[in-house]
């Protein structure tokens, strides 16, 4: 998901141009408007460096956020990503998103899942999952449980186009795989989902 800095700034600009030289006055002001992301190393150190939302450079890495939310009937929360979406339009996911900078995971976290699907946490109801290195970015994954119905949620209309909730066969055996999830991202989810699950702490 995006900043909600960022979306009521740009929800303003709904003008329609009708020149040229208002065209090229509105596409400085979207570029101006954009994300701003930390740059870190592969090692999840912020390295100073700044980047507009994109992809970041070779050698270079962006902070991302997923949360494996759980309802008290140990259901998980799963999204289906907007059509209008730039990647993997359309297809069911969990909830998530790129830390903005200054930002660390737990910041990222909590504002994506309120943002996105409607639901605040705090940082009490976290459970640290672990780290997943993949090429250009580093992804932190949360857990978390929660007493909430799918009416509790309010989605994102940018980002989400409904929610749902599946068991963990299905989340594991059927949406990760048909998202595209690496073996290796699975194998972490699936381990962490069983600490959790069972009251252990992650290592």
């Amino acid at each position: 998901g995006r900043g909600r800095k960022t979306h009521e700034t740009r929800g303003m600009i709904v003008v329609v141009c009708r020149s040229n030289r208002n065209y090229k006055r509105q596409m400085v002001m979207e570029e101006d408007m954009a994300e701003i992301w930390d740059i870190y190393d592969r090692y999840g150190n912020r390295t100073g460096r700044t980047m507009k939302r994109g992809i970041p450079k070779e050698g270079d890495y962006m902070l991302c956020v997923h949360i494996y939310l759980l309802a008290s009937d140990n259901r998980f929360l799963i999204q289906k990503r907007s059509e209008n979406k730039e990647s993997h339009p359309g297809e069911w996911d969990i909830t998530g998103g790129a830390a903005i900078s200054g930002e660390s995971s737990v910041d990222a976290i909590l504002r994506e899942t309120e943002e996105e699907v409607g639901i605040k946490l705090d940082e009490k109801d976290l459970y640290y999952a672990g780290r997943f290195v993949k090429e250009r970015r580093i992804i932190e994954l949360f857990f978390a449980k929660k007493d909430f119905e799918l009416s509790d949620c309010h989605v994102q209309k940018e980002e989400v186009d409904k929610v749902a909730f599946v068991s963990y066969d299905e989340l594991v055996g059927d949406i990760l795989m048909k998202r595209g999830r690496s073996r290796e991202y699975v194998e972490l989810v699936s381990k962490a989902a069983m600490e959790f699950l069972h009251g252990e702490k992650c290592t």
